[in-house]
Protein backbone atom coordinates (compact mmCIF):
# COMPACT_ATOMS: atom_id res chain seq x y z
CA UNK A 1 0.00 0.00 0.00
CA UNK A 2 2.50 2.38 0.73
CA UNK A 3 4.10 1.83 -2.72
CA UNK A 4 1.05 2.03 -4.99
CA UNK A 5 0.93 5.68 -2.73
CA UNK A 6 4.21 6.60 -3.88
CA UNK A 7 3.99 5.58 -7.14
CA UNK A 8 0.65 7.41 -7.44
CA UNK A 9 2.35 11.10 -5.89
CA UNK A 10 5.54 10.41 -8.31
CA UNK A 11 2.47 10.13 -10.81
CA UNK A 12 1.26 13.15 -10.16
CA UNK A 13 3.94 15.55 -9.39
CA UNK A 14 5.50 14.39 -13.36
CA UNK A 15 5.63 18.01 -15.21
CA UNK A 16 3.48 17.69 -18.18
CA UNK A 17 4.91 18.44 -21.44
CA UNK A 18 4.29 22.04 -22.55
CA UNK A 19 1.19 23.13 -24.54
CA UNK A 20 1.15 26.55 -26.35
CA UNK A 21 -2.02 28.78 -25.24
CA UNK A 22 -4.52 29.62 -27.36
CA UNK A 23 -7.10 32.21 -27.05
CA UNK A 24 -10.81 31.23 -26.11
CA UNK A 25 -12.17 33.96 -28.46
CA UNK A 26 -9.63 34.13 -31.33
CA UNK A 27 -12.78 35.47 -34.06
CA UNK A 28 -13.25 38.79 -31.54
CA UNK A 29 -9.39 39.55 -30.89
CA UNK A 30 -8.58 38.98 -34.52
CA UNK A 31 -11.16 41.55 -35.71
CA UNK A 32 -10.39 44.36 -33.05
CA UNK A 33 -6.36 43.69 -33.80
CA UNK A 34 -7.24 43.81 -38.01
CA UNK A 35 -8.89 47.44 -37.12
CA UNK A 36 -6.70 50.52 -38.19
CA UNK A 37 -5.59 52.18 -34.97
CA UNK A 38 -8.74 55.07 -33.71
CA UNK A 39 -7.64 58.62 -34.84
CA UNK A 40 -8.90 59.66 -31.21
CA UNK A 41 -7.51 59.30 -28.18
CA UNK A 42 -9.32 57.97 -24.51
CA UNK A 43 -9.82 61.09 -23.52
CA UNK A 44 -11.85 62.66 -26.56
CA UNK A 45 -14.16 59.41 -26.82
CA UNK A 46 -16.28 60.07 -24.37
CA UNK A 47 -18.76 62.61 -25.57
CA UNK A 48 -21.89 61.42 -24.32
CA UNK A 49 -20.59 61.43 -20.74
CA UNK A 50 -18.99 65.17 -21.19
CA UNK A 51 -22.51 66.27 -22.46
CA UNK A 52 -24.59 64.50 -19.95
CA UNK A 53 -21.99 65.73 -16.13
CA UNK A 54 -20.70 68.76 -18.26
CA UNK A 55 -16.82 69.21 -18.56
CA UNK A 56 -16.01 69.96 -15.28
CA UNK A 57 -17.63 67.29 -13.62
CA UNK A 58 -15.12 64.49 -12.57
CA UNK A 59 -18.43 61.43 -13.07
CA UNK A 60 -17.46 62.04 -17.06
CA UNK A 61 -13.93 60.37 -16.45
CA UNK A 62 -15.36 57.74 -14.16
CA UNK A 63 -17.96 56.98 -16.39
CA UNK A 64 -15.35 56.69 -18.96
CA UNK A 65 -12.50 54.18 -16.95
CA UNK A 66 -15.90 52.02 -16.68
CA UNK A 67 -16.65 52.08 -20.36
CA UNK A 68 -13.13 50.98 -21.16
CA UNK A 69 -12.45 48.56 -18.21
CA UNK A 70 -15.98 46.81 -17.28
CA UNK A 71 -18.89 48.02 -19.77
CA UNK A 72 -20.16 44.80 -22.18
CA UNK A 73 -18.35 45.03 -25.15
CA UNK A 74 -21.41 45.71 -27.43
CA UNK A 75 -22.03 48.59 -25.44
CA UNK A 76 -18.58 50.30 -26.47
CA UNK A 77 -19.02 49.27 -29.43
CA UNK A 78 -22.02 51.49 -29.54
CA UNK A 79 -20.86 54.32 -27.88
CA UNK A 80 -17.76 54.62 -29.97
CA UNK A 81 -19.50 54.10 -33.17
CA UNK A 82 -23.07 56.44 -32.51
CA UNK A 83 -21.38 58.64 -29.06
CA UNK A 84 -19.95 61.25 -30.85
CA UNK A 85 -23.45 62.81 -32.93
CA UNK A 86 -25.49 61.28 -29.61
CA UNK A 87 -23.41 64.04 -27.39
CA UNK A 88 -23.88 66.61 -29.89
CA UNK A 89 -27.52 65.93 -30.21
CA UNK A 90 -27.48 66.24 -26.13
CA UNK A 91 -26.18 69.98 -26.03
CA UNK A 92 -28.98 72.33 -25.31
CA UNK A 93 -31.44 69.28 -24.20
CA UNK A 94 -31.69 69.43 -20.42
CA UNK A 95 -33.89 66.88 -19.96
CA UNK A 96 -32.32 64.61 -22.02
CA UNK A 97 -29.71 65.41 -20.30
CA UNK A 98 -30.67 63.97 -17.20
CA UNK A 99 -32.29 61.34 -18.09
CA UNK A 100 -28.75 60.37 -19.88
CA UNK A 101 -26.56 61.09 -16.20
CA UNK A 102 -29.54 59.24 -14.41
CA UNK A 103 -28.64 56.18 -16.56
CA UNK A 104 -24.72 56.95 -16.03
CA UNK A 105 -24.68 56.94 -12.54
CA UNK A 106 -24.93 53.33 -11.27
CA UNK A 107 -22.23 52.57 -13.45
CA UNK A 108 -20.07 55.55 -12.40
CA UNK A 109 -21.23 54.40 -8.78
CA UNK A 110 -20.00 50.62 -9.65
CA UNK A 111 -16.47 51.66 -11.03
CA UNK A 112 -15.88 54.02 -7.22
CA UNK A 113 -17.20 50.94 -5.05
CA UNK A 114 -14.64 48.59 -7.41
CA UNK A 115 -12.02 51.33 -6.61
CA UNK A 116 -12.85 51.34 -3.11
CA UNK A 117 -12.62 47.56 -2.73
CA UNK A 118 -9.24 47.46 -4.33
CA UNK A 119 -7.64 50.36 -2.49
CA UNK A 120 -5.25 49.55 -0.06
CA UNK A 121 -6.26 50.73 3.53
CA UNK A 122 -4.25 53.62 4.76
CA UNK A 123 -2.52 52.64 7.79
Amino acid sequence: MVAESKNSVSQSSARKAYQKPTLTKAAELAAIAAMPPAPISAADLCWVARAAFGEADIRWMIFRAWLLDDAPAWLRRLYLRYGESVGNWLAGRDNARLLVRALMVPAVNRKLRGWQRSAPLAQ
